[in-house]
């Protein structure tokens, strides 16, 4: 397996995480301890996350199938 399927697979597995898994986990394992109240993520953040993880889908996609011609 050539190493560009590969980076590939570890890209698309990336996106379905930051699809599958709650936003609010995510926010909450990487960005709740640089608040003061706590409060939960917001719409923006939550629209960032979906939009990376449909881009890491891609870029995957992309990257593993440009080495089978």
């Amino acid at each position: 397996m050539k190493q560009e399927a590969v980076a590939g697979m570890i890209l698309c597995a990336m996106g379905l995480s930051l699809l599958l898994i709650s936003p609010d986990v995510w926010w909450r394992a990487t960005e709740k301890w640089k608040t003061r109240d706590g409060s939960g993520p917001s719409g923006k953040y939550i629209v960032l996350l979906r939009v990376l993880g449909a881009a890491f889908i891609v870029a995957g996609i992309i990257l593993a199938l440009s080495r089978l011609k």
